[in-house]
């Protein structure tokens, strides 16, 4: 009997390791420095919805956003000006991450909008878009909260709507963004040059069936 105890504990242990080695691992996603359309410099917008993106999605502790530096790296190195989504493709395999966002903000007076596109750089499907258009900078930056809630939820699988993680005033990632949102509003230029995309788009496959 007491080997017969000893026995199932040993294969409920295996049991429990095998599960914990087949848990998968955190989705990564490649943020890509959304290009610009306005008759302004508006890079400092650029740079700050840049930060508060990479910030927000990484709060839920279920993805992993690339370092900003890793980014800008790889695209230096692809040395384009224009992208396509094959070349969006080919750095989200560089960077090995699962998904990759990008897309654009255009400022016309006083609106700003920002039409984003997610990809999941395993399946070579059309992008998911994204899109979120606020009145000045003061409800921008509610909006980019709603916009990152939203690419979180596709990555998850989460198609249910909730909003933003609730922060803490005094927290690290809450004083981070307060002073974003101070520079934005100071209209201070940020260091990132706007990469225009290439309009792009991807036919899915059809069925052979008539």
């Amino acid at each position: 009997m007491g080997k017969l105890i000893k026995s199932a504990l040993l294969i409920g242990l295996l049991l429990s390791l095998g599960v914990t080695g087949w848990a998968k691992e955190k989705s990564s996603v490649a943020i890509i420095p959304f290009s610009i359309s306005s008759a302004e410099n508006i890079d400092y917008v650029q740079q700050g919805i840049w930060d508060i993106l990479t910030s927000r999605i990484s709060l839920n502790g279920t993805i992993d956003a690339v370092n900003k530096d890793i980014v800008l790296a790889n695209l230096k190195e692809s040395a384009k000006k224009e992208l396509t989504l094959a070349d969006i493709y080919g750095l989200g395999k560089r960077m090995n991450v699962d998904f990759v966002v990008w897309g654009n903000i255009t400022k016309i007076g006083n609106n700003v909008s920002i039409d984003g596109k997610l990809v999941d750089v395993s399946a070579y499907m059309s992008p998911v878009g994204i899109f979120v258009q606020s009145q000045g900078l003061d409800e921008i930056i509610p909006k980019i909260n709603d916009f990152a809630q939203r690419i979180s939820n596709h990555i998850t699988g989460d198609n249910a709507a909730a909003a933003a993680a609730p922060q803490e005033p005094s927290s690290p990632q809450a004083i981070r963004e307060k002073e974003i949102i101070a520079g934005m509003k100071a209209g201070k230029k940020g260091t990132v040059t706007a990469i225009p995309l290439k309009p792009v788009s991807v036919n899915p496959p059809q069925s052979s069936d008539k």
